[in-house]
């Protein structure tokens, strides 16, 4: 999935983000939200961090500047770039750093079960295994140890509250997270990052007002979180560049952490892919894969260049299915569905999206893939009943001006349109939305005859409309007058 999904995590877990679907993507907004705009003033910093800043700003810039000067015209995604990173790719360093310390500490759990530090520790390497592998065991097996953990210590360890409170955040459990931070933050250590973790809960679960008042408290800081939830929140405004910027910020403290480094910088190339600004997104994406190949995250973006800029379908399925074969996230089913659909064969797709239906719905994701689920079963799989049931249980989760519209758009693939205006009308009209949503709406406008209403949809959709599959970008263009 090609939403922008921005971290919400400790350090160590600080790349939810490396798989567009999961855990979270409904980071950019296309209009702004209906809050306060009072300016979250940008920390100070020393003359030493102004010029690490203007060096690393530089640096970015003439990257930008270099790739904008080049013809448009030719294809971004390298073919002898990616065969040779595809057919070359051995396990990283990171890789087999994680799998050395995660064996070290099963050991040590082995021989002294319950002990803190061997839980802990192997909780966080189980996490970091997650976003290599899309093992979503793993991601399970971690929350069960840190409760067990938690449990032990009657629930006074803000640092283990705020540990489960970000894997909840990954698995969509939004509630849940948000109570697990308000416990950190009554326990009152480390009020800084437990406050950061409260944007996260605050952002997602569509309370904007509190996210931006956590966020402000939090604004004397120079720090990678601070810097990252800014740009976030500069992206709901609809500030792309002031986003790009305060990201460029957060990769000045990423130090040598080689996660938050890519990071900043595939989210960097997220934005710019958003906006079709491809140019800018595709260098960006190599700069990440540079520093470590299993960034499965960069190369889907630079699957996603191949088939929608370059219209380089064999390349871009020699990256899916590459990507496939190392991670078992559902995500690349979901790639699959993108590329049956540029080639135009309805076979195909639907085969995708049956498997991606298939795969996505296991217990074990919970409600991860509701979004991409409800879009496959109001469209090709054409089962908007079951659509209609995975919009309301998302609406128990966290009910939002997104998943809202999921709810009253199924509603009127059912044919209960009355209930579907009035939903709309109470909870989705002038809030911000996402494209797929946008054009949703625009196509709902569109049904119940009021012409105008669906162009004001289509239009902003048509904004971003490189976060919609080929087939909803072809008939978005037709329909845009």
């Amino acid at each position: 999935m090609r939403a922008i999904t921005w971290s919400g995590m400790s350090e160590t877990a600080q790349r939810w983000g490396k798989f567009p679907i999961s855990p979270v993507s409904n980071f950019h907004k296309l209009r702004p939200a209906k809050v306060s705009r009072s300016a979250i003033p940008a920390p100070p910093v020393s003359v030493s961090v102004l010029m690490k800043s203007i060096c690393i700003s530089l640096l970015l810039f003439l990257t930008i500047v270099s790739v904008s000067c080049r013809s448009h015209s030719g294809p971004l995604a390298d073919t002898r770039y990616t065969d040779s990173l595809c057919k070359s790719y051995k396990p990283s360093s990171l890789e087999k750093l994680v799998s050395a310390d995660l064996d070290f500490w099963q050991s040590r759990l082995n021989t002294s079960p319950g002990s803190f530090t061997a839980g802990s520790r192997l909780a966080g390497c189980l996490v970091q295994r997650f976003h290599l592998y899309g093992h979503i065991a793993d991601l399970r097996r971690a929350d069960s140890l840190l409760s067990a953990l938690s449990a032990a210590s009657n629930g006074n360890e803000a640092g283990l509250l705020r540990a489960m409170a970000s894997l909840s955040i990954t698995r969509h459990c939004f509630r849940q997270a948000d109570s697990l931070v308000s416990m950190a933050l009554a326990i009152g250590t480390e009020k800084y990052t437990s406050t950061l973790l409260q944007f996260d809960t605050r952002f997602e679960l569509g309370e904007t007002i509190p996210a931006s008042r956590a966020l402000l408290s939090c604004s004397a800081t120079n720090e990678y979180g601070f810097f990252f939830r800014l740009a976030k929140w500069k992206h709901l405004q609809g500030e792309t560049d002031s986003a790009a910027f305060y990201l460029g910020k957060a990769l000045e403290w990423a130090g040598s952490s080689s996660l938050l480094r890519q990071s900043a910088l595939s989210n960097i190339a997220d934005l710019y892919m958003h906006e079709g600004r491809m140019e800018e997104a595709a260098p960006l994406y190599r700069q990440s894969l540079a520093i470590d190949a299993s960034d499965w995250r960069s190369l889907q973006g630079l699957g996603r260049i191949a088939l929608l800029h370059d219209g380089n379908s064999e390349l871009a399925e020699k990256i899916f299915r590459f990507i496939a074969g190392r991670n078992e996230l559902p995500d690349a089913c979901y790639n699959l569905i993108w590329l049956a659909e540029q080639k135009k064969d309805s076979a195909a797709t639907r085969l995708a999206a049956a498997a991606f239906a298939k795969k996505a719905e296991a217990d074990c994701y919970g409600g991860m893939y509701r979004k991409y689920l409800v879009e496959c079963y109001t469209g090709v799989l054409n089962d908007p009943s079951r659509a209609l049931q995975l919009a309301a249980a998302e609406l128990q989760n966290r009910a939002t001006p997104q998943t809202y519209s999921w709810y009253a758009w199924c509603l009127y693939k059912t044919g209960e349109y009355d209930k579907a205006l009035a939903i709309y009308k109470a909870h989705v009209s002038g809030k911000p939305l996402e494209a797929l949503e946008l054009y949703w709406m625009g196509k709902m406008m569109q049904g119940m005859k009021k012409p105008y209403n669906a162009q004001e949809f289509f239009h902003a959709a048509n904004r971003n409309r490189y976060d919609l599959s080929p087939s909803k970008q072809s008939d978005l263009l037709s329909l845009i007058n």
